[in-house]
């Protein structure tokens, strides 16, 4: 029999449409991709409505437009199409996943303020020390907001860096980024999609540190990679050199914290701790005991990484490169640039679920940082991820979504409210749009 919540079989061994004697697989499938003579067929995922269980057809019964026949088979057989679907079987998802919801009191009440008009056209949004916020704008300076003081305050003047020569790729824009450390002293000022960007002492008058060169090849189809963490009683930032190669300053001084000298080898040969990889947008864990990078390899396929800035800052100057703590968390074809945040210090939570840009459902799936295992799949967020240690936030048309990230469910939202960054220091989430710097607690 079949359990009608759960679908999972609960009966006795049997003979069934796929031939073979076995437990019944939750999903069910047409019978055009069981046929022996047809190999490789192509095929999509019919979602049932109950969480992420889905049975799969083959195209032609898709596009029919009547009523899919359906047979029970046995796991094998589907865990082979699951298999195949890995190599482009797997065409797309029908029909909507099933969300639990668990409402929980949501205090929806935003703070809203709005901007002196000595402020100008803003670019982006970081923390501040404290409470403040600090804003990039179009007239190249940083300015912090202090809206409980109603104050403002110019702290960096000359920041921007014009790259004239920029060709996009696919429409990306140049677009400056602004990045702070923990506490709101060292900031930097990047080109996503470029190739420059500086990094300033906010603690002495916006003071440049460090001048940062991303290199050539490549630059205009990924995020300037770059993020602050902090090591052993100072601020470091970590940032891409090259397409395929990262290092670390200390944000203070400049002094670079991870000198590699490569071993000497034939002409056409590559080095040893050679890595095949484009470098995208950075994320660190609060502790700073982990970094995320989102990105990618030929062909091109997204690989979403992680691994511990502690061995690579004090045991393995290459861990960045081969380290044991380097580990890809999943793969998906075309598809990179996508949200991603830490969860608590542990765990990476990575939009879309799938292995290729045609075929991704929206959700997430989480990984252990220390593994690379997943522990957790999660339909529904689509947007901007944000995340404390016990609830993950997601941007949506509607305004922002509260997810447990360990049981699935949804237990809340804030209508209308679509933050872009996350100030951890003081407890909010914030945005700014149309001169109105709007805040929400996370509580």
């Amino acid at each position: 029999m079949r359990d009608r919540d759960s679908r999972r079989y609960v009966g006795a061994v049997r003979t069934l449409a796929c031939r073979h004697v076995a437990h019944e697989s939750p999903s069910r499938v047409c019978p055009h991709l069981m046929d022996p003579a047809r190999h490789d067929v192509s095929h999509v995922r019919l979602l049932t409505g109950r969480l992420l269980e889905y049975d799969l057809a083959c195209e032609q019964c898709d596009a029919a437009g009547s009523p899919i026949t359906l047979v029970e088979v046995c796991e094998g057989c589907v865990g082979r199409l699951n298999e195949e679907a890995e190599d482009g079987s797997f065409t797309g998802w029908r029909g909507q996943p099933g969300i639990e919801e668990r409402p929980e009191a949501v205090d929806r009440t935003v703070l809203s303020w709005r901007l002196p008009a000595g402020v100008g056209s803003v670019l982006d949004l970081a923390a501040g020390a404290g409470g403040s916020w600090l804003v990039l704008t179009e007239a190249g300076e940083i300015v912090e907001l202090e809206p409980e003081d109603d104050r403002h305050t110019v702290v960096a003047t000359g920041v921007l860096i014009a790259e004239p020569d920029y060709e996009s790729y696919s429409g990306l824009p140049l677009t400056p980024r602004l990045h702070t450390s923990a506490g709101g002293r060292f900031a930097a000022v990047v080109n996503d999609y470029g190739r420059h960007g500086r990094v300033v002492d906010l603690g002495r008058s916006g003071a440049t540190t460090l001048l940062l060169d991303s290199g050539t090849y490549r630059t205009n189809l990924v995020p300037f990679s770059l993020v602050f963490a902090e090591h052993a009683s100072r601020t470091v930032v970590v940032h891409r050199t090259d397409w395929n190669h990262l290092d670390v300053h200390d944000a203070a001084s400049g002094q670079l914290l991870t000198a590699r000298t490569p071993d000497e080898v034939a002409e056409g040969e590559r080095p040893p701790h050679y890595l095949d990889y484009f470098h995208g947008r950075l994320h660190v864990s609060p502790d700073s005991r982990w970094l995320a990078d989102d990105g990618w390899v030929w062909a091109p396929v997204g690989v979403p990484a992680v691994w511990s800035l502690e061995r690579w800052l004090n045991g393995n100057v290459w861990e960045s490169e081969d380290g044991p703590s380097w580990l890809p968390l999943c793969e998906r074809a075309y598809r990179w640039d996508a949200p991603m945040c830490f969860v608590g210090d542990d765990r990476v939570a990575v939009s879309g679920i799938g292995s290729d840009d045609i075929a991704l459902l929206d959700g997430i799936r989480i990984f252990h940082a220390a593994t690379g295992t997943e522990v957790g799949t999660i339909a529904g967020p689509a947007g901007a991820l944000f995340a404390d240690r016990s609830r993950l936030y997601a941007t949506a048309a509607g305004g922002l979504e509260i997810w447990d990230p360990v049981t699935g469910h949804r237990t809340g939202s804030v209508p209308g409210f679509v933050p872009t960054c996350h100030h951890r220091g003081a407890g909010q989430l914030g945005g700014v749009r149309d001169g109105v710097l709007h805040r929400w607690p996370t509580g």
